[in-house]
C-alpha cells in the first residue's frame, strides 16, 4: 500500500507541476497579446493597491454583499490558502505514517486552525453545493444566475474540494488514534469522533489507511491541477489564482467603483487625438486582441457565478443579452485564438503592406 502510495502520488505531482508550470507560462503570452494601457494606469500607488487586494480578499467585501454565500465561499477561500501545509503533511506521511509537520505539526493553536477551517470549508462547500443545486437551470430557468455557465467544470471543483477536505479529516483522525489519543484532546476538537472510531484497529492497518488516504488527498488535489492546467478558459478554478492579481491592477488603486466618466479611447496604449488621429489608430475593438491586457485578465478571471446576469434588466426582460455569457463568449474565443496568434497569426507584413 505504501510503495503503491508513494508512486502515485509522486508521478501525479510531477505532471501537475510540469502542466501547471507550462499553463503560467501560457497565461504571460496571453495576457501579453492584449494592447498596453496608458503607463502608470494600472500600477499607481502600489501600496494602496497592495491594501486594497488584502482588505478585498480578507474581507470579502463583494462577496459579502450576497448573505450566506458570501460567507460560505469565505471559508472555501481560507481553506484553499490553507491547503499548502496540509499537503506537506500528507507528503511526509506517504513515507512515515505517524508524521507531522516540523516545529508547527504539533502547535496547539495550528492543530486549532485545521480543525477550524477545515470543518468550516467542508460545509462552506455543502452550502454551495447546496445552493447552486436548489438554483439549477432546469428548476428555475432564465431566474437561475447559473444559465449558461459550463455547470460540469464546477462540480469538478466543488467535489474536488469537498474529497480534500473530507481526507483532511480522515487524516485527523488517524493521526489521533497513532499517536494514541486517549481522550478528548484541543486539538482534535472537530476529530475526536474519528479518532474513537479508528482507535480499535492495529498499528499496520492504521498506516495502511494514512497511506490511502494521503493518496486520495494528494491524487485529489494534483488531478485538479492537471485539469485546470489543460484547460486554461476554466474561470471556475483559475480565478482562484487570477482573483489576485486582478484585484490589485483595478482601476482604482483605493478600491473605489469604476464609475463615472469614461477614460480616453486609446489606440496601442495612447489616447487618441480625435482632431488628428492616426493613421493606424484603432477606434475600439473588433477583434478580440484589441482588447488591452487587462480586459484579457478580466475574461479569464470570470468564474459564471452570474451575478452579473442576475441583475441585468435585460436579461430579466427576457431578452438574449447576457453580460455573463458575452464575457464567457469572449475569454473562450480569446483562447481558442491565443495559439494562432501567439503563432503569428494576423500580422500584416511588410510586404503585404505594400501590396495594399
Amino acid at each position: 500500500m505504501q510503495l503503491a502510495a508513494i508512486i502515485v502520488s509522486l508521478l501525479l505531482t510531477v505532471v501537475g507541476v510540469a502542466l501547471i508550470a507550462r499553463a503560467v507560462g501560457q497565461f504571460v503570452r496571453y495576457f501579453k497579446l492584449g494592447q498596453p494601457l496608458p503607463a502608470g494606469t494600472r500600477t499607481d500607488n502600489p501600496y494602496a493597491r497592495s491594501v486594497t487586494l488584502v482588505r478585498e480578499f480578507l474581507g470579502h467585501t463583494r462577496m459579502n454583499r450576497w448573505g450566506i454565500v458570501g460567507f460560505a465561499h469565505w471559508f472555501v477561500a481560507i481553506g484553499f490558502l490553507t491547503l499548502p501545509p496540509t499537503l506537506a503533511q500528507a507528503f511526509g506521511q506517504l513515507f512515515e505514517a505517524d508524521w507531522v509537520l516540523p516545529i508547527i505539526g504539533d502547535f496547539l493553536p495550528f492543530e486549532l486552525y485545521i480543525e477550524f477551517i477545515g470543518v468550516m470549508t467542508i460545509l462552506g462547500i455543502v452550502v454551495l453545493m447546496a445552493i447552486r443545486l436548489l438554483n439549477l437551470p432546469s428548476r428555475a430557468g432564465r431566474k437561475s444566475r447559473f444559465a449558461g455557465s459550463k455547470s460540469g467544470q464546477a462540480y469538478f471543483v466543488e467535489y474536488v474540494i469537498l474529497t480534500i477536505g473530507l481526507a483532511i479529516y480522515v487524516l485527523r483522525g488517524l493521526e489521533g488514534a497513532l499517536h494514541h489519543v486517549e481522550h478528548y484532546e484541543a486539538g482534535y476538537f472537530a476529530s475526536y469522533p474519528l479518532v474513537l472510531a479508528f482507535k480499535g484497529l492495529g498499528v499496520t492497518t492504521l498506516q495502511n489507511l494514512v497511506y490511502l488516504v494521503a493518496m486520495i488527498k494528494i491524487g485529489t488535489s494534483f488531478i485538479w491541477m492537471i485539469v485546470v492546467s489543460l484547460n486554461t478558459n476554466m474561470g471556475v478554478a483559475w480565478h482562484r489564482f487570477l482573483a489576485f492579481p486582478n484585484i490589485w491592477f483595478k482601476r482604482n488603486a483605493d478600491g473605489a467603483t469604476a464609475l463615472g466618466g469614461l477614460l480616453p479611447m486609446t489606440s496601442g496604449g495612447k489616447p487618441i487625438d480625435f482632431a488628428d488621429p492616426g493613421d493606424d489608430d484603432v477606434f475600439g475593438v473588433s477583434q478580440v486582441e484589441q482588447f488591452s491586457w487587462k480586459g484579457l485578465l478580466d475574461f479569464s478571471t470570470c468564474t459564471e457565478c452570474g451575478r452579473c446576469q442576475s441583475q441585468c434588466p435585460a436579461w430579466n426582460t427576457g431578452k438574449p443579452l447576457s453580460p455573463k455569457l458575452l464575457i464567457m463568449s469572449l475569454r473562450d474565443h480569446a483562447h481558442a485564438k491565443a495559439p494562432y496568434l501567439l503563432a503569428g497569426g494576423g500580422k500584416t507584413t511588410e510586404g503585404e503592406e505594400k501590396a495594399s
